[in-house]
Protein backbone atom coordinates (compact mmCIF):
# COMPACT_ATOMS: atom_id res chain seq x y z
CA UNK A 1 0.00 0.00 0.00
CA UNK A 2 1.02 3.58 -0.58
CA UNK A 3 1.57 5.79 2.39
CA UNK A 4 -0.80 8.81 2.62
CA UNK A 5 1.88 11.34 1.62
CA UNK A 6 2.67 9.56 -1.66
CA UNK A 7 -1.04 9.09 -2.38
CA UNK A 8 -1.82 12.80 -1.88
CA UNK A 9 1.23 13.82 -3.93
CA UNK A 10 0.20 11.59 -6.83
CA UNK A 11 -3.38 12.91 -6.67
CA UNK A 12 -2.16 16.53 -6.75
CA UNK A 13 0.18 15.77 -9.65
CA UNK A 14 -2.58 14.18 -11.73
CA UNK A 15 -4.97 17.05 -10.92
CA UNK A 16 -2.34 19.62 -11.88
CA UNK A 17 -1.61 17.88 -15.19
CA UNK A 18 -5.33 17.77 -15.95
CA UNK A 19 -5.69 21.49 -15.19
CA UNK A 20 -2.74 22.34 -17.46
CA UNK A 21 -4.20 20.21 -20.29
CA UNK A 22 -7.60 21.94 -20.04
CA UNK A 23 -5.93 25.37 -19.97
CA UNK A 24 -3.83 24.53 -23.05
CA UNK A 25 -6.86 23.30 -24.99
CA UNK A 26 -8.76 26.49 -24.25
CA UNK A 27 -5.78 28.76 -24.84
CA UNK A 28 -4.79 27.32 -28.18
CA UNK A 29 -8.31 26.33 -29.29
CA UNK A 30 -7.37 22.77 -30.09
CA UNK A 31 -10.93 21.52 -29.62
CA UNK A 32 -13.66 21.20 -32.24
CA UNK A 33 -13.93 24.98 -32.63
CA UNK A 34 -10.96 25.07 -34.99
CA UNK A 35 -12.31 22.37 -37.29
CA UNK A 36 -15.73 23.77 -38.03
CA UNK A 37 -16.54 27.30 -39.06
CA UNK A 38 -20.08 28.50 -38.56
CA UNK A 39 -21.98 29.41 -41.73
CA UNK A 40 -24.05 31.94 -39.74
CA UNK A 41 -22.69 34.97 -37.88
CA UNK A 42 -24.34 37.92 -36.17
CA UNK A 43 -22.59 41.04 -37.44
CA UNK A 44 -24.52 43.66 -35.44
CA UNK A 45 -27.64 44.24 -33.38
CA UNK A 46 -29.62 47.14 -31.93
CA UNK A 47 -32.26 47.19 -29.21
CA UNK A 48 -35.53 48.87 -30.07
CA UNK A 49 -37.27 48.34 -26.75
CA UNK A 50 -37.21 46.14 -23.70
CA UNK A 51 -37.56 42.92 -25.70
CA UNK A 52 -37.42 43.96 -29.36
CA UNK A 53 -34.29 44.22 -31.47
CA UNK A 54 -32.89 44.40 -34.96
CA UNK A 55 -30.20 41.87 -35.84
CA UNK A 56 -27.96 41.72 -38.91
CA UNK A 57 -27.04 38.11 -39.69
CA UNK A 58 -24.52 37.08 -42.36
CA UNK A 59 -25.47 33.84 -44.11
CA UNK A 60 -24.39 32.48 -47.49
CA UNK A 61 -22.39 35.63 -48.24
CA UNK A 62 -25.36 37.95 -47.73
CA UNK A 63 -26.52 40.19 -44.91
CA UNK A 64 -30.06 39.68 -43.60
CA UNK A 65 -31.82 42.21 -41.35
CA UNK A 66 -34.11 40.44 -38.89
CA UNK A 67 -36.72 41.89 -36.55
CA UNK A 68 -36.75 39.87 -33.33
CA UNK A 69 -39.52 39.96 -30.72
CA UNK A 70 -40.39 37.49 -27.96
CA UNK A 71 -43.00 35.89 -30.21
CA UNK A 72 -41.41 35.97 -33.66
CA UNK A 73 -38.42 36.49 -35.91
CA UNK A 74 -39.11 38.31 -39.20
CA UNK A 75 -36.87 38.82 -42.22
CA UNK A 76 -37.03 42.52 -43.05
CA UNK A 77 -34.49 42.80 -45.91
CA UNK A 78 -31.57 40.91 -47.48
CA UNK A 79 -28.61 42.53 -49.20
CA UNK A 80 -25.10 41.80 -50.39
CA UNK A 81 -22.57 43.11 -47.84
CA UNK A 82 -20.89 46.40 -48.71
CA UNK A 83 -17.15 46.30 -49.37
CA UNK A 84 -15.01 47.85 -46.60
CA UNK A 85 -14.92 51.64 -46.80
CA UNK A 86 -18.20 52.02 -48.72
CA UNK A 87 -20.64 54.33 -47.02
CA UNK A 88 -17.99 55.91 -44.79
CA UNK A 89 -17.31 59.63 -45.04
CA UNK A 90 -13.79 60.87 -45.49
CA UNK A 91 -12.70 63.31 -42.78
Amino acid sequence: MMDPLRYISALLLVGGLLAVAVWALRRFRLGNEGRFRSAISITSHASLGARERLVVVRFAGRDHLLGVTPGSVSLLVSADPEPPGVGEREA
